[in-house]
């Protein structure tokens, strides 16, 4: 796991995407030239418009721009990936006004010992252990989200623009007391972006954008990586959003892995990138030990609704 913000850095530099030029990004895509008509421009009206029509094209020509050698275009690029729309923001009301709550833990962090609790733990037993105690905390009633991007294979096209706007419905979907983090994966797992109430989805896009991923996936790996993150929230509800078509290659059982999640507590919720026979079972397979649900992504548009249907 690389987390140390130097280090991340240093990874990306080396791990930095290839750029592409304006001969290459109007011949691989045929919405270029009306969304960029001269050097260092995007016309954000030309996106809008393009969105309306097919969000899909919208999206990859963003994620392709987003990778320019043209640095004015590349950073206009992704400025307004990381604002595309996304639909409705998760409702409900928390628990209870404000963004904690008062619960009682079997770790010795509260405020106040919680001597009910306590007692009922120890039962018969003559003498006291330490796992015998629990405390009354606060505790927020807000949510914290581990995205975790398979950057195995080839991180572009339809993968880098479903990452992209998956990040960025999470972000937009935060409420006060949420938190989110971003990890991208493959034979390492590198936190792009520390679980946080301010996500800076910018920089995450930057830092999908830059990365040329490859390798084998080890995603057993990535969901401890996940574990880690979360284990540090104090948030109510702590999920893990795994963006990959499940498959490891590299890897001890995951599954394992997504089963010792409940132990943060946390959930996993699969976004499936394939929907072949192999792929969902694995898909299947690991959202149930997660506790979780699985929604396929047939297209990156499709990435709002499934963070919707899968998180509330």
């Amino acid at each position: 796991m690389v987390s140390d913000p130097a280090a991340v850095e240093q990874l990306l530099r080396s791990q930095v995407a290839h750029r592409a030029s304006r001969d290459q990004l109007s011949r691989s895509n045929p919405d270029f030239d009306a969304i960029s008509p001269q050097a260092g421009q995007l016309d954000a009206a030309a996106v809008a418009e393009l969105a309306a029509r097919d969000p899909d094209a919208a999206a990859r020509v963003l994620a392709a721009a987003a990778r320019a050698f043209d640095p004015a275009l590349r950073s206009a690029a992704r400025a307004l990936a990381a604002r595309l729309p996304v639909g409705r923001p998760r409702s409900g009301t928390a628990d209870r006004p404000g963004t904690s709550r008062l619960v009682t833990r079997r770790e010795p962090t509260g405020s106040d010992v919680d001597l009910d609790a306590s007692l009922a733990a120890r039962g018969a037993e003559p003498h006291w252990r330490a796992e015998h105690l629990h405390t009354r905390g606060w505790r927020s009633t807000g949510r914290a989200v581990v995205l975790l991007v398979d950057a195995s294979g080839s991180v572009a096209g339809d993968q880098l623009a479903t990452a992209i706007l998956t990040a960025s419905a999470l972000a937009q979907a935060m409420r006060p007391g949420d938190e989110l983090g971003v990890v991208a994966f493959w034979s390492s797992a590198v936190v792009l972006r520390p679980l946080s109430a301010a996500p800076r989805v910018d920089l995450v896009v930057d830092r999908l954008s830059d990365l040329r991923g490859g390798g084998t996936t080890d995603l057993e790996l990535a969901l401890r990586t996940a574990a880690v993150q979360l284990a540090r929230s104090r948030a109510a509800d702590r999920q893990v959003l795994l963006l990959s078509d499940g498959l490891p290659t590299e890897s001890p059982d995951p599954v394992d892995a997504a089963r010792a999640l409940a132990r943060v507590p946390a959930r996993l919720q699969v976004m499936a990138l394939s929907a072949e026979e192999e792929a969902s079972a694995s898909c299947a397979a690991l959202a149930a030990a997660g506790g979780g649900g699985v929604a396929l992504l047939d297209r990156p548009s499709r990435a709002p609704a499934a963070v919707r249907e899968l998180l509330g």
